[in-house]
């Protein structure tokens, strides 16, 4: 039996004159199973994670996400409080296995450079209901103003498409890309991209791309509620279903 997950991937933009109730509120509106976010600071991720001084029974009843992977958290040394990152959120219908920054990714840049790659990336085994397993990826593009700027990103760009031709379906991810890289095709949203993924949704910079183990069932651009929650991207989700192996 094909089990659905309901997938949201979104650049929440959370600076400090973000609406972070609104933020918080949308995505308990949605429920979906595993959110991708892009440009997220540490209070709207702990407002989104479950409370640990809450009554269990109200706890349960309340949350939407069991648990959590930021990339500032989990880069070494340890982003400041001020940085924004990406992060994956799941459901209680979903399971935590491992999370990772990209920091076996083959990017072709040295320090200090490598850990502005690292917190713009975030990687995680997770559990369905079913007992199968699915890669969950979050990544926030580099901007290609100027030089050398254009060739910083295309390096992000090559690194996470050679690293996700190495990862083994299932696999979804949501990417901010920012603008399209100024010269060529972009090897990790094509055409003709290295990898094995194909695209779910897209609107402007903003992309989600899943293998073909996911079958793509609905999916919705939800520009006018992401703005009204503070954000200037457009929120996509999909709903997908596993397809039986």
């Amino acid at each position: 039996m094909a089990v659905r997950i309901r997938v949201v991937s979104w650049n929440v933009d959370s600076r400090p004159t973000g609406l972070l109730d609104a933020k918080v509120e949308l995505l308990r509106q949605l429920q979906p199973d595993l959110a991708l976010l892009q440009e997220i600071g540490r209070p709207v991720y702990r407002a989104l994670m479950p409370h640990p001084s809450a009554h269990e029974r109200m706890h349960r009843k309340t949350r939407q996400f069991a648990w959590g992977a930021l990339s500032t958290d989990l880069c070494n040394p340890r982003a400041s409080e001020f940085r924004l990152g990406c992060a994956i959120l799941g459901a209680p219908t979903t399971a935590l296995l491992d999370s990772r920054v990209l920091d076996a990714a083959p990017f072709d840049v040295r320090e200090p450079v490598l850990p502005g790659f690292l917190w713009r990336t975030v990687t995680a085994q997770v559990a369905l209901s079913t007992g199968d397993m699915l890669t969950a990826c979050s990544f926030h593009g580099r901007q290609p103003s100027g030089q050398p700027a254009a060739s910083l990103q295309r390096a992000f760009h090559v690194g996470i498409a050679k690293w996700l031709a190495g990862v083994s379906g299932p696999v979804v991810f949501g990417i901010d890309a920012g603008p399209s890289l100024p010269e060529g095709a972009d090897p990790l949203l094509g055409p003709g991209p290295v990898h094995h993924l194909n695209q779910v949704l897209s609107v402007d910079n903003d992309h989600l791309w899943g293998t073909r183990e996911l079958e793509v069932l609905d999916v919705q651009r939800l520009p006018v509620e992401s703005a009204a929650a503070g954000s200037d991207h457009a929120l996509l989700l999909a709903d997908l279903a596993l397809r039986d192996s």
